[in-house]
């Protein structure tokens, strides 16, 4: 939270009995003194334990009479708070993180709107000492991102709890202002934490110390008053309130000024910077959200009624700073939400026990736990080899390089024999895989690489059947290229199971296989061209807007190609068996590459996308079927076939969590053996300056264990755990599986913006489900700014209609922008924007792994709020 006006501090203590409400008194006492306080100081204490007649905001009443003095939650029992709430019975008393901090945020805004121009928040206990719920004051407030007072502590042992304190703040985003503590000449524990604190650019202020308690009431309260008066007035605080003052000028002016700078020497991504465009400067981010500046030129924010009230004309002070749902998912990569402490945590030991090392010929234990977790997390029976690169697209360039070399040196295809025949790769039309140059040249011709010079298309593309969901139905739309009549043929089904019950759909993919089978024999009998990949991004694909595609016909292509290798090379005979019982790790054809960079590691709700491919009847509990191996992997995630699984697979995005970059490419054994020789230059000649750097691979081996803890979290375990907690749906994804599984394939549309799951229960988890709720779902499927829509695992996914007389759509569309605009500054009830990214007509929602049901719901209502204004317009 940030005011130009509005100058609010939180306190924290480097321990308990530190001095932090006579810091907050000193302070308050010189604060009311400014000149510019018309509206009294505010002091507000959130948690507070004991006997009310002893609580910090009366001694704050006490000795600086006309500040504001406010308590949030005060508990009876002089304990730690978790202890205190738990033993306190009035039911009244906030308890959850949620609650405080609304209230906290509540005060603050009062206050602010009310013309305030100084706050102190005061923490209880140290820096780590629980709150009510038992979240750590330090990930409770975190929030808030209030710049901080850290009251280090001047007693011996003193210097170590206060650097404590500091590095606990540091690592969770915190930017600590100043240290302050008495000045103990006994410990000279100023003198060294001044000096250790200067290299961070971190002032440190000695308070003299304050008198000793009198064993008489009213003298030692005299005493103290005498203290205070002297002591606010002295140069101390004098310089520690310029220093402060000074601080927050030029933490507004940073945050205000940083779209202009960038104007001035940033060039961005996917951005043409001939055309006028705002730029969202981003303070800082935790959870779900963005704390943003937008500059002035936007729109003011438009306050919904109903939800939020404001008074006229929205002139009241409002903070600089918006809270901004990042329904991109910071480009798809967020997993377990921004500012988490226990990843950074990981990172931070990571580096501190290794840095970065070199990795060529060298290994170390982090690489080794994510190569193990990876392949036990993919349950996928062909890979047994890890490769490590920076991204999603070197990741796609080493799988290429695999799959091509793989083929050739079974085919006896070299580079140079045959002119200007490349061996080439089978993909499908729409697919991206990346934006470096050899990824790029296994993509159509598209917006994004059409003005590439070197781009050269060395492939062939199916036209892929997909899918929406219409006015509560499936549409399944069948291109005329793969249509047995040759024209665009559209089918409908009731639910999205059917469409994955691949054994009653046994006509469809006949009528795909003798479309795959003819394509490929023209295209190497015919016209003698070579293929060495498959490469596929399972069921969704991302960058070229956002398209479902069938997954039937994606199966087919795999079991066309491996049950029939003769159409890739005519010498090649067998294949894999029709009934999917080869348990054969080896490939057939080609190489089949999952592109699993966007929808692998549970984007699409399970482990890996490709297993989405296989047959499953009504969800992991319950899969039967040739093709469905239920002895591996936890039952909450179905494993892939042999016969379906891909050869090679490339995951990146949520591996960290959302913190930096890393990549792996996966691979068989088979594919593995092409490259051993006794002639180095026929090993993977690739590799980067910071391959499997430790901080990255102890990050994503912490990730994937939470993503299997979520996931496998049961109903029964769930309840059990959550006696008292409000949030536990972000520490599960149990409710949103129970939703999709009671839901019904066509939802009333009374109830279009129930976030609220089922109650639990043990029922299977049903296959295929989102953390959208399957009635709001419905409902945007009959809203007329809409085309069509669908949700998957993490992601909600809207297809605008075409203006009358615009053209149909694509990436140069602008269909989606308006609402994408007005999405940024409609607010929720909580005062919070949408902050979103569109493909052309397509506008696309995306969670963290670990957004709540609620959060779900606010944001649903946002959207069918957005669209309806649409329509008023």
């Amino acid at each position: 939270m940030l005011w130009r006006d509005l100058r609010a501090w939180q306190v924290f203590g480097a321990n308990t009995n530190v001095g932090k409400t006579i810091v907050s008194t000193l302070l308050c006492r010189a604060l009311q003194n400014r000149p510019e306080s018309r509206v009294p100081t505010l002091y507000l204490k959130p948690v507070s334990t004991g006997p009310e007649n002893e609580a910090d905001v009366g001694h704050i009443g006490t000795f600086v009479p006309g500040v504001v003095s406010k308590n949030i939650s005060q508990f009876s029992r002089p304990l730690s708070p978790h202890l205190a709430a738990e033993l306190d019975k009035d039911s009244s008393v906030p308890r959850s993180d949620a609650s405080i901090l609304s209230r906290v945020k509540s005060v603050l805004t009062d206050h602010a709107t009310a013309g305030g121009r100084y706050a102190l928040v005061e923490t209880a206990g140290g820096v780590l000492s629980p709150g009510p719920s038992g979240t750590v004051q330090a990930d409770l407030y975190r929030p808030l991102r209030l710049p901080t007072i850290l009251v280090g502590d001047s007693k011996l042992g003193g210097i170590a709890t206060t650097i404590s304190a500091f590095e606990s703040l540091h690592v969770r985003g915190y930017d600590v202002d100043s240290i302050v503590l008495f000045n103990d000449p006994d410990w000279g524990n100023f003198e060294y934490l001044e000096k250790y604190f200067r290299s961070h650019d971190i002032p440190t202020f000695a308070l003299p110390q304050p008198p000793p308690k009198h064993e008489s009431p009213v003298a030692d309260k005299d005493q103290l008053r005498s203290y205070y008066a002297d002591t606010a007035n002295g140069r101390p605080i004098s310089a520690l309130f310029d220093h402060l003052r000074n601080k927050h000028y030029r933490r507004v002016s940073q945050v205000i000024s940083m779209p202009s700078h960038a104007e001035q020497v940033i060039w961005h991504p996917f951005r043409q910077h001939g055309i006028a465009h705002n730029i969202t400067a981003i303070d800082s981010a935790y959870d779900d959200h963005f704390q943003t500046y937008i500059a002035k030129d936007t729109p003011e924010q438009d306050f919904v009624p109903g939800l939020k009230s404001l008074e006229a004309e929205n002139k009241l002070p409002q903070s600089l700073l918006t809270p901004l749902f990042d329904a991109s998912a910071s480009w798809w990569t967020q997993g377990l939400g921004h500012g988490n402490p226990n990843i950074a945590l990981t990172a931070a030991h990571a580096a501190g026990r290794y840095g970065h090392v070199m990795f060529a010929h060298s290994v170390h234990q982090p690489a080794l736990d994510i190569s193990y977790s990876l392949l036990e997390t993919l349950q996928n029976p062909r890979l047994s080899r890890i490769f490590f690169t920076d991204n999603g697209s070197t990741g796609m360039e080493v799988a290429v390089k695999m799959a091509l070399r793989a083929s050739c040196a079974r085919y006896g295809w070299t580079k140079d024999d045959v002119a200007d025949k490349p061996v080439e790769i089978l993909g499908l039309k729409g697919s991206y895989h990346g934006d470096t140059i050899g990824v790029m040249n296994c993509s159509e011709p598209s917006v994004f690489n059409e003005k590439v010079d070197w781009h050269r298309p060395w492939g062939h593309w199916f036209d892929p059947p997909s899918l929406l969901f219409k006015r509560g139905k499936w549409e399944l739309t069948v291109p005329a290229e793969t249509s047995p009549s040759a024209t665009t043929e559209t089918q409908t089904f009731d639910s999205i199971h059917s469409i994955f019950d691949f054994d009653a759909r046994a006509d469809d993919a006949a009528r795909y296989k003798v479309h795959i089978t003819r394509t490929l024999q023209a295209l190497v009998r015919d016209q003698h061209r070579r293929f060495g990949a498959l490469v596929l991004e399972p069921l969704l694909m991302g960058a070229g807007g956002m398209i479902f595609v069938d997954p039937l016909f994606q199966r087919s292509l795999i079991k066309t190609i491996r049950e029939n290798p003769g159409l890739i090379h005519p010498t090649e005979t067998g294949g894999d068996d029709d009934d999917d019982s080869s348990s054969s790790t080896d490939w057939s054809g080609v190489p089949v590459i999952a592109d699993e960079v966007f929808t692998g590691l549970y984007r699409l709700g399970r482990a890996s996308s490709s297993s989405f491919l296989s047959k499953h009847v009504d969800g992991p509990a319950a899969a039967r079927g040739a093709d469905t191996q239920t002895d591996r992997g936890p039952p909450s995630q179905p494993s892939i076939h042999v016969a379906i699984a891909p050869d090679i697979s490339v995951h990146a995005k949520l591996l960290t969590a959302g913190l930096l970059p890393l990549a792996i490419t996966t691979a068989s054994d088979p594919i593995f053996q092409t490259f051993l020789s006794a002639d180095k230059t026929d090993a993977l000649l690739h590799g980067h300056s910071y391959t499997a750097h430790p901080v990255g691979c102890s990050v994503a081996t912490k990730a994937l264990a939470e993503y299997r803890r979520l996931d496998e979290t049961t109903s029964s375990s769930l309840s059990s755990s959550s006696s008292s907690s409000s949030a536990t749906s972000s520490t599960s994804w149990q409710p949103f599986k129970q939703a999709w599984a009671h839901s019904q394939s066509a939802q009333s549309t009374d109830q279009t913006t129930s976030s609220l799951p089922s109650p639990l229960t043990n029922d299977p988890p049903p296959a295929i489900y989102s953390f959208f709720p399957p009635t709001l779902v419905d409902t945007l499927s009959h809203h007329p700014r809409l085309s069509g829509c669908f949700a998957l695992g993490t992601v909600l996914v809207l297809k605008m209609a075409p203006p009358k007389g615009s053209p149909t759509g694509g990436y140069t569309s602008t269909a989606a922008a308006a609402l994408q605009e007005r999405l940024l500054t409609l607010l929720d009830e909580e005062g919070c924007g949408i902050h979103s990214r569109v493909l052309g007509d397509v506008i696309y929602f995306m969670a963290s792994l670990t957004t709540s049901a609620e959060q779900i719901g606010r944001v649903g209502r946002m959207i069918l709020k957005g669209l309806d204004m649409e329509v008023g317009a």
